[in-house]
């Protein structure tokens, strides 16, 4: 538990012991300077509910405040607010624990799936990819410390006709090796990433395919296609760090045979209908402001919805509570029919739920880099990742929330300044190690602190600040916003930094203050680790 919430739970219970009643909604916070360390609203939040005056509220809960060794300096401010400190043994009990360890609150053992990227195996990764990547990876990081069984998964879209498209681009690439022409089709990939690919097939190969096209031709380089693309997107992955529990391939929903169950259930329910050679999904009996959507073309061949419909059906039937897809802002649209379906399956209600992101933007100076798969005008998540390196790219793409724009300032990540936030961050962590190493060379030791010599309103202020944590992480969780964790840390560094530049940390004159206050940056080290690792970010121990 917070030390936010370990005092509300005692404001609580001086409140019932006080007027026999539980307390209604109110809020503990961190107040501007000079009007203590904590202050609530306990008072003004229940006068109604108890018929009195906030300040005769107030009164009453200060006589019980002052018996208790937690609170000290309590005062009533303005119509009813109360401001006050906590004892010194309270910030000490805080402090010991972040020097040991930096615990994670336990949340639940609730089965959940975040399911993210999921791009179509047709292409490289972009930046766009790589923000959703770093997103759903971060959450996964946050909920499995917290206690959740976790599934992380990437969906790849293998069995639509942007597959043949693929085979038939690579087709066309492997052709222009030995001369001859071929013309790209309208929903053909252009990309020159292709080239290298058909330059491999022709290496294993030969000219035997040159100027033959056939069904039997279209599968051979519509595997090999895929199978690159697929092993291109996990080597790129694997450069940022992230890694999935499971790779789902939407063609195996075919061979189960969940695609058939979901089709029976949705005609047993009467959600199925023909028209023009088409069936079509009623989605408008459970939204009426949506259309009908097609989910089996006139040729037979499923549509992508068809297989989505069928997935979600799969991941319900592998026993999650909570699913949570991750899409860009391009898929907005998309949702209301995904709910659509989710009410047909009749899963339970929160079963289905998605987190979206807005688009990335790429700047280099006053420049800004287009992206277009199909006309292969973009920049690789791999080349980002080759210039700035994986630390910043982590940090950049976590640290905007993900309903905002993001203009990924490509300068900055890869500058050693300190105003490259990871950089600042990162350099904190290395200042505490360098300071350790400076203190044992010096033979002054931290490890018999006391703590007591902790008075500056700086240092209460750094520990009350880490005294947080849990929240964060609790935010975050509840929010799905991994920047918490990025402003949290950049906070803490900005406290940090401000202390270390201001104050005299190993001093063989006066060993106990030193003790003291190595310990409180030995909690800062602690802390920037801890959220670092959330972030999948490294904790340097040298700039």
């Amino acid at each position: 538990m917070s030390l936010r919430a370990e005092i509300h739970d005692r404001l609580s219970e001086l409140f019932f012991e006080a007027f026999g009643k539980e307390s209604a909604d109110f809020v503990v916070e961190i107040p501007p300077e000079g009007f203590g360390e904590y202050s609530t609203n306990i008072a003004m939040a229940n006068a109604k509910t108890l018929r009195t005056a906030p300040r005769q509220i107030a009164n009453k809960l200060l006589e019980l405040l002052s018996t208790v060794s937690w609170f000290t300096n309590v005062e009533i401010a303005g119509p009813g607010f109360m401001n006050f400190k906590l004892s010194k043994e309270v910030y000490h009990h805080v402090l010991a624990e972040f020097v040991e360890e930096v615990k994670f609150p336990k949340l639940a053992r609730e089965k959940v799936q975040f399911e993210f990227v999921s791009a179509n195996p047709t292409g490289p990764l972009t930046v766009g990819h790589g923000r959703q990547a770093i997103i759903g990876d971060v959450l996964v990081r946050v909920y499995k410390s917290v206690g959740y069984d976790v599934t992380s998964e990437y969906y790849f879209n293998d069995a639509g006709k942007q597959m043949k498209a693929l085979g038939h681009s690579l087709w066309i690439r492997y052709n222009a090796i030995y001369g001859e022409s071929q013309e790209f089709e309208e929903d053909d990939y252009k990309g020159e990433y292709l080239v290298d690919v058909a330059k491999e097939f022709a290496s294993e190969h030969g000219d035997a395919y040159v100027g033959k096209w056939d069904e039997k031709i279209q599968k051979l380089f519509t595997s090999y296609a895929r199978d690159r693309m697929f092993d291109w997107i996990k080597r790129t992955l694997d450069k940022i760090d992230v890694k999935f529990d499971v790779y789902f391939s939407e063609s195996s929903l075919y061979k189960k045979g969940v695609t058939d169950e979901a089709m029976a259930l949705l005609k047993e329910k009467n959600y199925i209908y023909e028209k023009d050679g088409t069936i079509w999904f009623a989605v408008s009996k459970l939204l009426p402001k949506e259309e009908d959507r097609v989910i089996i073309r006139k040729n037979g061949e499923p549509t992508y919805f068809f297989s989505d419909i069928a997935y979600m059906l799969d991941k319900y039937q592998r026993g999650f509570k909570r699913v949570y897809y991750i899409w860009g802002a391009d898929h907005h649209g998309y949702i209301p029919r995904m709910q659509a379906a989710a009410q047909a399956l009749e899963v339970p209600d929160g079963f289905f739920n998605v987190i979206v992101h807005q688009f990335v933007t790429l700047k280099s100076g006053e420049e800004t880099v287009k992206m277009s798969k199909r006309e292969g005008e973009f920049t690789t998540l791999e080349d980002l990742v080759r210039r700035v390196g994986k630390d910043a790219t982590r940090y950049f793409f976590a640290m905007l929330d993900p309903n905002t724009h993001l203009v990924f300032d490509v300068d900055l990540a890869e500058s050693k300044k300190m105003e490259n936030p990871v950089y600042y961050i990162q350099y904190a962590h290395a200042r505490v190690v360098s300071l350790l190493k400076n203190a044992k060379e010096k033979g002054v030791s931290w490890e018999n602190a006391t703590f007591d010599n902790l008075t500056l309103p700086a240092e209460i202020d750094i520990i009350r600040f880490m005294a947080e944590f849990q929240e964060v992480v609790i935010s975050v969780v509840n929010e799905h916003k991994p920047q918490k964790l990025c402003n949290y840390a950049y906070s803490l560094s900005e406290k940090f930094h401000s202390y270390y530049n201001a104050n005299k940390i190993v001093d063989v004159e006066n060993r106990h203050l030193s003790a003291d206050r190595i310990s409180l940056c030995v909690g800062v080290k602690n802390t920037l680790r801890t959220v670092l690792s959330l972030l999948g970010v490294s904790s340097p121990d040298s700039m």
